[in-house]
């Protein structure tokens, strides 16, 4: 019997380590061939892989099978995060400007930050949370770098300046919200109930696969979601409308924004034309930025399982609103 169950184990183990260093891998090389070829993401014209087969096909396995990839290395990084927090527990963000400094440095969209919140909810406050979230998508070094080269250090500036006021004041006025609704029992409800205490015991790889399994019906939905969207292309209808008018402009980037999945700087090159050869003007190209980075569709419905639909929604609305009151106030300022 023993052996059984040390077999299975261990052909468990096999397989998620599999799994994992080939979607290491797959990054790895795809990261590789885009800076050899001078490309980047949104750009299609010059992909072998696009030309070589049907667009539907092409935009099936980018918005879903690169989204199951980016969440599994997401995963990783989160466990071997929390194992490493767990034996050095001063270092989980206790406020939310630790929060928003490690979110900084951290070099993972949203979709990869999100599975942090597992670890992070029994340990640190809601806001701390929200801003962590909220900030680690938006900032690291390499959107920072890549911001400074396209877009110049205005608009580095500006997006450092937003993505901190964004995090902060998302996080306060969440866990306020909250406390005002009665929503105090969001923590209650645990991913993995009594099973995480088992999971975290395991092998980080088998751990990674596990958390994995149990968000794939999120991931799905969030990748088809985008799938539609680009086999749409809604990017071509923000050429229909007047990008200078506020608050309205800023209304439509928003809107725009959160259902275009913008990953580790995308938006700053799908911005750049827009910034270069049109009238658009920096709060809202800010909006696009701070709504397709922080609250992208992939996350929502992610942040919906470890937090509950509620708080997901109230985040959701609390982040489009204050995103349009800062691009309005760019556009003021600026």
């Amino acid at each position: 019997m023993e052996k059984t169950v040390q077999m299975k184990l261990t052909v468990q183990q096999s397989v998620a380590r599999v799994v994992v260093m080939f979607s290491i891998l797959l990054m790895v090389a795809d990261t590789i061939y885009m800076n050899l070829n001078g490309l980047y993401d949104g750009d299609h014209t010059k992909c072998i892989v696009f030309s070589s087969m049907p667009k539907w096909s092409f935009y099936l396995l980018e918005n879903v099978g690169e989204l199951v990839v980016v969440v599994i290395l997401g995963v990783m990084i989160g466990v071997i995060a929390e194992q490493y927090f767990r034996k050095i527990k001063r270092f989980y963000p206790k406020n939310q400007m630790l929060a928003f400094a490690y979110a900084a440095i951290l070099p993972v969209c949203s979709c990869g930050v999100v599975p942090l919140i597992d670890s992070m909810r029994r340990r640190t406050s809601l806001r701390v949370i929200i801003t962590f979230v909220c900030a680690a998508p938006l900032l690291d070094p390499y959107i920072i770098f890549l911001s400074y080269t396209v877009l110049g250090v205005k608009y580095v500036v500006i997006r450092i300046i937003s993505s901190f006021v964004l995090a902060m004041a998302a996080g306060w006025i969440v866990e306020l919200l909250v406390k005002r609704l009665g929503w105090e029992d969001w923590n209650e409800d645990k991913v993995c109930g009594k099973q995480c205490d088992f999971i975290a015991e395991r092998d980080p790889f088998v751990k990674t696969l596990k958390i994995t399994r149990k968000l794939l019906p999120y991931i799905l939905f969030a990748g088809l979601l985008s799938f539609a969207f680009a086999m749409f292309d809604v990017k071509e209808l923000l050429h229909d409308f007047n990008l200078n008018r506020e608050p309205y402009s800023a209304m439509v980037m928003t809107a725009f924004g959160v259902p275009i999945y913008m990953c580790h700087g995308a938006d700053v090159i799908f911005l750049k034309p827009f910034l270069q050869y049109t009238d658009m003007s920096i709060g809202s190209a800010m909006a696009f930025s701070l709504s397709s980075s922080a609250i992208c569709i992939s996350s929502i419905v992610m942040i919906a399982k470890y937090l509950g639909k509620r708080i997901a929604s109230l985040l959701t609305g609390v982040i489009c609103v204050l995103i349009v009151m800062l691009s309005v106030a760019i556009n003021l300022i600026a």
